[in-house]
Order: structure tokens, then sequence, then C-alpha cells
């Protein structure tokens, strides 16, 4: 199954403990002494000021912060954290060790989620309580793979704050808490940035604690991405841009749950029921009516006795 917000969608990263563990700050000496996974981190190439990420969006990194590109920071989330693999991943933001938020986020992951344009009366309308239900499936299926690769599963997941919709800016936020085993929790922020084909998307992870920090800071990470010319929400095309006809479903769907349109929907039912059966029977009527007035009148009685 794609993404859906491919839905939504949507990217959980199990985060290692050792995964920022200052690699790359070690001499030559203790680099000989790391183990294969260390040695691996220890080996990539950071970025820092104006990154072009693979879609031709610039991402400016924040202070304090440091860009892992597309390549190596799938082989980070993917071979090394044993996340599954996400098709539209453009990289990775990772606080600098010994920084500000080194103990607050684990990290953010940059994705394209190329899902269909989603316009403005869709997004107001998305039932949210559907939308967990599609996050959790695909969450199944992500379990199973897994635990095929003898990993940790994600057991639970629900919203942390209800999910936010800004005009403004066409920006989602959907904040959720992974429950890691029984006594593992942590905390995934996504903001999705909407665009004409899709959305932007950035996933923080943190320690549940973190909820309010991530509120003021992802809207000030989506305002460091600037997206070209061509790929912004303005630039949608009805004429030859696809939509994203999920949501039109997943909005029907949260209709026919909700109590009020349930009943709406079948009083309408019952309306058109009632209204088609007197129009059958007016058209009867009429047609009675009509034949009635065809029939020729008997100018003279014909007595059968006289043959």
């Amino acid at each position: 199954m794609r993404k859906v917000f491919a839905y939504c969608i949507i990217t959980c990263l199990v985060v290692a403990s050792r995964a920022f563990a200052g690699a790359g700050e070690d001499g030559l000496d203790r680099y000989d002494l790391l183990g294969p996974e260390d040695r691996l981190t220890a080996s990539f190439t950071y970025l820092e000021g104006k990154v072009v990420l693979n879609n031709g969006a610039v991402l400016s990194v924040p202070e304090g912060y440091r860009f892992l590109n597309a390549v190596q920071g799938r082989t980070l989330v993917e071979r090394l954290w044993g996340n599954p693999q996400n098709p539209g991943f453009l990289g990775l933001l990772l606080p600098k060790p010994g920084s500000r938020t080194a103990n607050d986020l684990f990290g953010i992951e940059i994705s394209m989620d190329e899902s269909g344009y989603l316009s403005q009366s869709e997004a107001r309308q998305l039932n949210y309580n559907i939308l967990m239900q599609k996050m959790q499936q695909r969450l199944a299926q992500d379990n199973n793979w897994r635990s095929r690769r003898g990993l940790n599963a994600v057991t639970d997941m629900h919203w942390a704050l209800p999910p936010v919709y800004h005009e403004s800016d066409n920006t989602l936020q959907l904040a959720r808490i992974l429950q890691l085993g029984k006594n593992t929790a942590v905390l995934n922020y996504e903001l999705r940035m909407l665009t004409r084909t899709g959305a932007l998307c950035l996933t923080a992870v943190a320690p549940i604690g973190q909820l309010e920090q991530l509120q003021a800071l992802m809207p000030a990470m989506g305002a460091r991405v600037h997206l070209p010319i061509g790929q912004r929400y303005l630039d949608f095309n009805p004429h030859t841009d696809r939509l994203a006809a999920w949501t039109e479903k997943m909005r029907r769907m949260g209709e026919i749950l909700d109590a009020h349109h349930f009943f709406q929907g079948l009083l309408n039912t019952w309306l058109f029921v009632a209204v088609s059966l007197l129009m059958v029977l007016f058209i009867y009527i009429m047609q009675y009516v009509h034949r009635r007035r065809e029939m020729p009148k008997q100018l003279f009685r014909v007595d059968e006795r006289l043959n």
C-alpha cells in the first residue's frame, strides 16, 4: 500500500540510543576502535547553511543543527535504525552534539508525499479519527516487516494533540505518540506543508515531554524550507494535476460514521423514495384519466335479444 497523508502517509522513526553519540567528532585513533555501525555514522558528511534537496526545495539549516543528505540519511534511518523504506525520503536534520536541543530532539526527517493535491475544503473537512485508523493499519503492516527482521514493534499509536490545519500557510500539524513496548514512548510530530502535488513532510521525533516545544519549533522549521516556483500550493493546475482522491473517500467515510450525517442521509433516502412513489402514482392517475377521456361514447345500445 502506498503512502496515504500514502497518508498519511506517515513516517514512524524508531530511535536507537547510540544514533546521536557524537559521530564524526572523534580522532583517528578512536575511529579505529569503533564498531561497524559507529564507524559508519562517523563517516557521514554533514551539511550546514543552505542545502538544495533532491526535489529542488531549498533548506536553510538552523543554527545548532546539521543535515544528512538523502543517501546517507537513508542509511541511518533504514539500515541502522531499522525503519521501512520511504520512497519520498529527502534527508535528515540532526541536532549537533552538545547543542541546546541535543537532549530534547532526536531528529527531523524530511520527505515528500506525492499523494496528490489537497484542496482547502477537503483539508477543513478531514476526519481525523478515520485518518488515525488508516495510519494504524499502515503501522500494522510496518510491524510485520519489523518482526520478520527481529526489530521492536510499535505497539500503539494515538493523537498527542488534536490535529490542526492552518489555512494561512497551508500546513497540517499531526502530533502522535508511539508506544514502543510497555515502558517506552516517543513523540512523533509531523508538519505537512501542502504543495501542488501532495505535501512536503517534516517529521520530528522527540521525548514526550517536548510536545510544547515542538508546537513552536516545527512551524519555524517549516518556514526555513522554500519550495521552487511550480511546486508551491498556489501553483496547482486543475487541468493537469492529480487530486488527492483518498481524502474525499476518507471524508465521506467519516460522514457515514457520524450520527448526524447518518440520520440525515437516511431521511434524505426516505424522502427520495416517497417522492418517487408519489410521482409514479401521479403518472398512473394521469394515464387513467387520459384513457377515460379518449374512450368513444356509444350513440345507441344494441339489444342482444333481437338476434
